[in-house]
């Protein structure tokens, strides 16, 4: 199935806010079975939502909407597309008490200017939002369906899983089978000649891609075929698998902790030029209470010496950013907060 994405936002154009939901909703697609043949930005506007509308390639059987479903003046895209779907809304008295029931709860109450969200076309469908007040829109115009979630990245996973892409699988001929494989502590170019053999190996219809970020190298397989999956995976482990630390969603920090939980080991850190974001990582998994004892960040030299230790004639010798600095800075912290393991 081929998909237009139409992504909605003055702040997207103005790169005030960076598009993750395009990158998020193209590789979801895709593993949907679907494709994302077509994409386009464009403003706050009715008219230049009605003119992406009619520019959508024929080619694309369903069209995705992202943004613009709030309750300001600047959020259009409900008003266009009832216009462009020849729909008239109707206010959905039912939604706006449960709003209002939701809020109050929470000691909250909701502005007349929320009204707006409880609207519903008579012609089209409302999508369900698990985590926000502003519902999606589905419409079929011309053999073409065409889905309107909000810009808000939870928002629109949670409304793309439960309805959008249930419907891509369903329509779908063949569906693309991925799988990541994530490595750390090895270059990408060190990863790729390892892997020279199996890569130079792989059948058609299957593809290799190595893909560099933060915390080291993903290897990310896919074809139309679950079975070559596995079989390549299994092949990629077994040559590299010293250096594999999860598979698609898993995290660095996740696998640390478990791996920590599961030899009942502590840890503590020291940091400087880092700021502290190696311990915001860690405690960011759920539970990290359990093995992370805290962490010093010690980005000037006079609190390495006071807080950690550091030894002033190391520090003057090899410099602050050295690996003698680094390792008394490791070894003191695992002292001072008394964990089993100092990084």
């Amino acid at each position: 199935m081929n998909i237009a994405l139409i992504t909605i936002g003055n702040e997207l154009l103005a790169g005030f806010t960076v598009n993750t939901n395009a990158s998020w909703i193209g590789t979801y697609v895709l593993k949907a079975g679907g494709k994302v043949l077509w994409h386009q930005t464009i403003g706050d506007s009715k008219e230049e939502i009605h003119h992406a509308l009619m520019s959508v390639p024929s080619g694309c059987e369903t069209i995705i909407i992202t943004g613009g479903l709030g309750p300001t003046h600047d959020d259009v895209t409900a008003v266009a597309l009832y216009d462009y779907a020849e729909d008239s809304p109707v206010f959905d008295e039912a939604y706006w008490d449960n709003l209002q029931k939701r809020l109050s709860k929470r000691n909250m109450t909701l502005p007349d200017l929320n009204r707006n969200q409880a609207m519903r076309p008579q012609k089209g469908n409302v999508i369900d939002n698990p985590v926000g007040s502003a519902r999606g829109l589905h419409f079929i115009v011309d053999d073409k369906h065409i889905y309107a979630v909000p810009g808000v990245p939870r928002e629109m996973k949670e409304m793309m899983k439960s309805t959008i892409l249930p419907f891509i699988r369903q329509n779908s001929e063949n569906m693309l089978f991925v799988r990541t494989i994530r490595t750390t502590g090895i270059m990408e170019s060190a990863l790729a000649e390892k892997l020279a053999h199996i890569v130079q190996d792989t059948p058609n219809g299957l593809t290799i891609a190595f893909l560099p970020q933060f915390t080291g190298v993903d290897v990310r397989l896919s074809s139309h075929d679950e079975n070559r999956i596995k079989d390549l995976a299994e092949q990629i482990q077994s040559t590299v698998g010293k250096y594999i630390y999860g598979f698609d969603d898993d995290r660095l920090e996740d696998t640390i902790g478990e791996m920590l939980s599961g030899k009942s080991l502590t840890i503590a850190t020291a940091e400087s030029c880092t700021g502290g974001l190696i311990g915001h990582r860690i405690t960011n998994v759920s539970g990290s209470s359990s093995y992370y004892v805290g962490g010093i960040v010690s980005y000037s030299n006079d609190v390495k010496e006071s807080a950690l230790n550091v030894d002033h004639d190391v520090l003057e010798k090899h410099g602050a950013v050295s690996p003698e600095t680094a390792i008394q800075m490791a070894e003191n912290v695992r002292e001072v907060l008394h964990a089993d393991l100092g990084l």
